[in-house]
């Protein structure tokens, strides 16, 4: 299947293997050659069952989200991510603080699952919010890089900071909504029903990339005299990927932001992982 229902010109599983395989020299056909499903592909050593392919795979592509995350990559980028009608404390109180995590929203007392971090996010960057039933528009709040106040909650919530896997901030008086933006990355639905012809890596002309950084765990694994050479070139590979999507965001017109915004944001995520 697609991953988050991406499809079009993005290269999908079946190319990645087999571009692989041509470069350990496996582009034998099988009994499963038909390239559909998890039991297809060509190859002898590492058709599409083989259990080490789906590793190298799945490792490569994350690796790969995570490089181009790193140059700012804006295939990797997701705004107005809407939460609707935050609920409000029923009281103030400076002791308290919610957060909103992959599994939940925190009111301080209880849990609820009803919302919830996107699964797909991986380093959040900005923050707004708006009181809810409203089209007004949303404010951003101001990141929190060495803790939350401990004062009497108002009307907004105000600050933020990531801390423990999860979206901090004071609480308010007010039900609100929030708005969302940070960096993402995609999970490779790996398994039994995995569907290699139609499930796609949503980043444009990826496929040599990937397939040179299977090889280096490849060669780390079967064949270390050529560990190097696959070094080398996934080196001269993903340098170019990368370039590309720094091409990309200087064709856009730029505003540095001011420091205290998504810089001090930025900041405020490495200094609560350190």
């Amino acid at each position: 299947m697609p991953i988050g229902g991406i499809t079009g010109p993005y290269p999908n599983l079946q190319s990645i293997a087999d571009l692989f395989r041509s470069g350990i020299n496996d582009t034998f056909n099988n009994a499963g050659g038909s390239g559909t499903g998890y039991g297809g592909g060509a190859g002898i050593v590492m058709p599409n069952s083989n259990p080490d392919l789906l590793t190298f795979m799945g490792s490569a592509i994350q690796e790969m989200f995570s490089d181009l995350s790193n140059v700012g990559s804006p295939e990797l980028v997701i705004d107005n991510y809407l939460l609707l009608g935050i609920p409000a404390l029923a009281t103030p109180d400076p002791t308290v603080q919610v957060s909103l995590s992959y599994s939940g929203y925190f009111n301080g007392v209880t849990n609820s699952d009803q919302w919830t971090l996107p699964g797909i996010l991986t380093r959040l960057s900005k923050v707004s919010e708006r009181w809810s039933n409203t089209n007004e528009s949303f404010v951003p709040m101001t990141a929190a890089p060495f803790g939350l106040p401990q004062q009497w909650q108002g009307d907004r919530m105000g600050t933020w900071e990531m801390r423990q896997g999860a979206l901090w901030m004071p609480g308010c008086l007010q039900p609100v909504d929030l708005s969302l933006r940070g960096r993402i990355s995609f999970p490779i639905p790996m398994g039994p029903n995995l569907n290699f012809t139609t499930t796609f890596v949503p980043i444009l002309v990826s496929q040599n990339a990937i397939a040179a950084k299977m090889l280096i765990l490849y060669a780390k694994r079967f064949a270390p005299e050529n560990y190097q050479m696959a070094v080398t070139e996934e080196t001269r590979l993903m340098s170019k990927l990368r370039l590309e999507s720094v091409r990309q965001m200087h064709a856009a017109e730029n505003i540095r932001a001011s420091f205290g915004d998504e810089a001090t944001a930025d900041f405020a995520i490495a200094w609560s992982q350190l």
